[in-house]
């Protein structure tokens, strides 16, 4: 599975667009009044302005090479303050073999660059640039009802990576591990790793593989898109 596009919602356009295309420097695909997309490596990340200005909260990641965490880390480093825990601004899973580093954007989302060592390819690069992110390897989906939403995922053929039975009290992550891409399926009122911030249940539109197409609704509730 492959997240090729994704619209999450903002109250303030302007400023999430100046911090993605100014700050990062992330390619403009297009723009409204309204809205704004940008290219993140094979993805695309779209925000569109909320009119009913309600609390949203998101957490996603973005994909780097396998090789190039060091470079990456110190890339962002110069773009952005960099997220601490415990007195440390990064993390190692030993379990899946990768290196993360958190960052807030604009709305203060929970923005993470991730380098999968087994899964992310390597690109022996001398100089880590924007254009190294490979694409959108996480995306959080809040839901009140983890199970009814896990179930309807299954019915689509997005999995728990490790096929086991959704649990309604812990974050799961679907989409096979081989893969390096997961939808982050949990409940309302968990904090993210590096942030205070409890998750909050926040409407998202994903193109999944360039043709599967979902949409969480401000309530939490799942339509697949035909």
């Amino acid at each position: 599975m492959r997240i090729t596009a994704a619209t999450l919602w903002t109250n303030d356009v302007k400023p999430m667009q100046d911090f993605y295309t100014e700050t990062l420097g992330f390619p403009l695909v297009e723009e409204t009044a309204t809205a704004f997309t940008v290219q993140i490596g094979t993805s695309q990340l779209r925000f569109e302005l909320d009119t009913t200005q309600q609390p949203k909260q998101y957490h996603f990641a973005f994909n780097v090479p396998g090789d190039a965490f060091r470079l990456a880390k110190d890339w962002l480093r110069h773009c952005v303050p960099l997220l601490n825990e415990d007195g440390e601004d990064e993390i190692f899973f030993e379990n899946i073999n990768a290196h993360s580093v958190y960052f807030y954007d604009t709305d203060e989302n929970v923005v993470e660059l991730i380098a999968r060592h087994d899964v992310n390819p390597d690109k022996s690069l001398e100089k880590f640039t924007v254009r190294d992110i490979l694409d959108i390897g996480e995306m959080n989906v809040t839901t009140p009802d983890v199970a009814s939403v896990g179930a309807q995922f299954a019915e689509l053929g997005v999995f728990h990576r490790y096929h086991q039975p959704i649990n309604v009290d812990f974050l799961n992550f679907l989409g096979a591990s081989e893969d390096g891409t997961h939808l982050l399926l949990g409940r309302e009122d968990r904090t993210w790793l590096f942030s205070p911030k409890p998750a909050i249940t926040s409407p998202l539109v994903l193109e999944l593989d360039g043709n599967l197409h979902v949409r969480l609704d401000a309530d939490g509730m799942l339509h697949h898109e035909k």
